[in-house]
């Protein structure tokens, strides 16, 4: 037995957006002695999906143990890292994520030549209720998300989305051997519920939490994905306090 004298520190990957500032919802409700550090991706070139871990180990404590979250767009590369990476690394979240890219709407819309063209447009109050927030969408979030779209350049946001769509790593789930823990969001509509499948064949020790929310569950349902997280980062949920952990 030992005991972490500190949570572990939490990393966290961003969605598509790459800015990392979606997450505000979700770290105000993270205790003072869970330290974090959110991965931001570069907004003005592109990066190869395959160099992300790379570029990933260099931002993040080299020190000490991590639990890594990797929301959407990056649930693969958590998968990566926790599969090769050197890092101290002891759990990995994933949240409303997919380990090979589901074949949707959005996989046929990344393919489009105009794609770039299309993302300097604002996106429709309509879309943004249906496939990112759902009913409780309010216009903070939407300027929100708007802002940290236009924070890419077109051509780096059109890269991300046709690099994901391509994405598949089901070869490397069997490779992670830390406690997994996948949030299932229960009205997703851009990653659909049997994405959940490959990570329950590849990681047998995987555990599934569905939260009642939209894609964007981080989000919208900020108090309820911490609460689930509790025990992956080591807190007792009815103390607030750190467990012991096993090594």
């Amino acid at each position: 037995m030992i005991r972490i004298d500190s949570a572990p520190h939490l990393v966290l990957l961003p969605g598509l957006d790459g800015t990392g500032k979606l997450f505000d919802p979700f770290v105000a409700q993270l205790p003072e002695h869970v330290h974090y550090t959110i991965v931001h991706y570069p907004g003005d070139r592109p990066i190869p999906f395959m160099d992300l871990p790379d570029y990933i180990e260099s931002r993040v404590p080299q020190d000490r143990p991590l639990v890594v979250l990797g929301e959407s767009y990056s649930g693969p590369v958590a998968v990566l890292l926790a599969a090769q990476s050197a890092l101290d690394i002891r759990g990995v979240i994933l949240v409303a994520t997919f380990a090979r890219y589901p074949a949707t709407w959005m996989r046929r819309l990344s393919r489009l030549a105009p794609l770039s063209f299309l993302l300097r447009l604002p996106i429709p109050d309509v879309l943004m209720q249906r496939y990112c927030f759902g009913p409780d969408i309010n216009p903070s979030m939407m300027s929100q998300l708007r802002e940290v779209i236009r924070e890419n350049r077109p051509n780096v946001l059109a890269d991300r989305a046709r690099q994901g769509s391509k994405i598949d790593v089901t070869e490397f789930l069997s490779s992670v051997k830390v406690p997994c823990l996948y949030l299932q969001a229960s009205m997703d509509r851009l990653v659909p519920a049997s994405a959940v499948a490959a990570f329950k064949k590849g990681i047998p020790q995987l555990q599934v939490v569905q939260i009642d929310g939209p894609h964007f569950i981080l989000q919208t349902r900020p108090q309820e994905c911490y609460k689930a997280i509790q025990g992956i980062l080591g807190i007792d949920s009815a103390h607030g306090s750190e467990l012991s952990v096993n090594e």
